[in-house]
């Protein structure tokens, strides 16, 4: 296997077999014949790939199996139908093709990574000061918040609580109501957790809820001040987190500030669970079951010849998530 640099600066990686040279970089795979014309069998970028994988034939042939993502590009003059392109490689060829494989691959997982668009989310250092440590995040949190005044000693309590592996998103002020608590405190999502300070002048107490322990969180609309009376104002906002076994509810003090942390901790959540998760892979089950189903019909009306139909079948069945 030769490896080469490319004006980007990126590895392209070069594997030259009896039937074919594979050339891997620059985002794209290309399948070139041996010989001076170098006619390209195959040329695409690597997210069009579904997969490519070593395989031993019954005649114990090594091949590069290349398959692609749609049914639909011509390999060598006749439709992919989701048949593999097969490359033959020589024996002593194997653990660099396996190299290749091993590269293509994880290209192919990459380009489906889900990105989920976020701005700078790195905690800034705090400053301190004689009351303690000062946050940026938690400063310009608690300002889109309707001020409170008897939320101070809370917000100087979150200054103190947060890590430096967690950015604040959103505060609001909120009654908390069992398990979580009883009274008002400060809610404030971060990246990592949702926490709940009390306020008051009772005992404090504090309440976390680890974000990857969050399923999600919704906007609730408590009953009416006076229900029945016409032109009535709407009702109590809250917010209902729930962990998949328990929901803790907290009545909002203003609307605006408590839908801003639901859609924080909703944010959080898809960021932890979803942001470079890898997405399902296309085509997916559905889609390759419909694509049978559609090949039997052309085939009981004779559109498509028993040939076709075998070659197409098995390119299907191949091409399955568990085919390997």
């Amino acid at each position: 296997m030769k490896i080469g640099q490319s004006a980007g600066g990126m590895d392209i990686v070069e594997l030259r077999t009896p039937t074919a040279i594979v050339r891997h970089g620059r985002g794209r795979l290309v399948v070139l014949r041996p010989g001076s014309d170098g006619e390209r069998v195959l040329d695409v970028p690597v997210s069009d790939l579904l997969k490519v994988r070593l395989n031993r034939r019954a005649d114990d042939a090594v091949v590069i199996e290349i398959y692609l993502r749609y049914p639909t590009p011509v390999l060598t003059g006749v439709p992919a139908d989701r048949t593999p392109l097969p490359v033959l490689i020589a024996e002593h060829d194997v653990p660099a093709a396996s190299e290749m494989v091993d590269r293509i691959n994880e290209q192919i997982l990459a380009t489906q990574r889900i990105d989920v668009a976020a701005p700078d989310l790195s905690a800034p250092a705090p400053v301190w000061g004689k009351t303690g440590p000062t946050r940026a995040d938690v400063e310009r949190a608690v300002r889109r918040m309707a001020p409170r005044r008897e939320a101070k000693s809370a917000v100087a309590a979150l200054h103190r609580y947060v890590t430096p592996d967690e950015y604040v998103l959103e505060t609001a002020i909120a009654v908390a109501t069992p398990p979580v608590g009883t009274g008002p405190g400060l809610l404030a999502a971060t990246t990592g957790r949702l926490l709940f300070i009390s306020i008051g002048t009772g005992d404090r107490y504090a309440h976390e809820l680890p974000v990857p322990a969050v399923m999600w969180a919704r906007t609730t609309e408590g009953p009416a001040t006076a229900p029945g009376e016409i032109g009535a104002v709407r009702g109590e906002p809250g917010m209902d987190v729930h962990d998949g076994n328990m929901t803790f509810h907290f009545t909002g003090t203003d609307r605006a500030d408590t839908e801003r942390v639901t859609c924080a901790v909703n944010f959080a959540v898809r960021r932890d669970s979803a942001d470079g998760a890898a997405g399902p892979a296309d085509p997916g089950v559905a889609q390759l079951y419909s694509e049978w189903e559609l090949l039997v019909e052309r085939h009981s009306l004779g559109m498509v010849d028993d040939g076709q139909f075998q070659r197409y079948g098995r390119g299907i069945l191949r091409s399955l998530p568990d085919g390997g």
